[in-house]
């Protein structure tokens, strides 16, 4: 059977702060409990919620890549159907308001305006 076991020293120098610290917070913790076997629970505990946090931390990335592939073929719909609909859909082209007849230009005209035959003098 000690061939099944295996051990682990720790070994806290007690003039060293932070060993301690560290041996007086797992001596406090552990209360009546030996400080074997709460160190092992408290490990115990310490691996499984990292082993749980990488577990989603892997399903979150996943969701994230196919909530992003999901936007992606959505919004090629999209445009696609846009697309489409372009060509099929016929955009009244709104037409010039009647011009006042007042304000027309005449086809032909036998004699200018006054003001016009001054300005052709001065060009000729």
């Amino acid at each position: 059977m000690a061939g099944q076991q295996k051990a682990i020293f720790l070994r806290f120098n007690m003039e060293d702060e932070a060993d301690s610290s560290l041996y007086m917070k797992l001596a406090e913790a552990a209360g009546s409990v030996s400080l074997t076997s709460y160190v092992k629970r408290v490990l115990e505990e310490y691996l499984s919620i990292q082993i749980e946090m990488a577990e989603r931390q892997q399903f979150h990335e996943h969701m994230l890549v196919t909530v992003r592939e999901e936007i992606q073929e959505q919004g090629m719909k999209l445009v696609g159907a846009l697309l489409a609909g372009i060509g099929t859909v016929s955009v009244p082209v709104k037409q010039k308001e009647a011009v006042e007849r007042g304000t027309e230009l005449p086809d032909s005209c036998e004699k200018l305006p006054d003001e016009l035959s001054s300005v052709l003098d001065l060009i000729s």
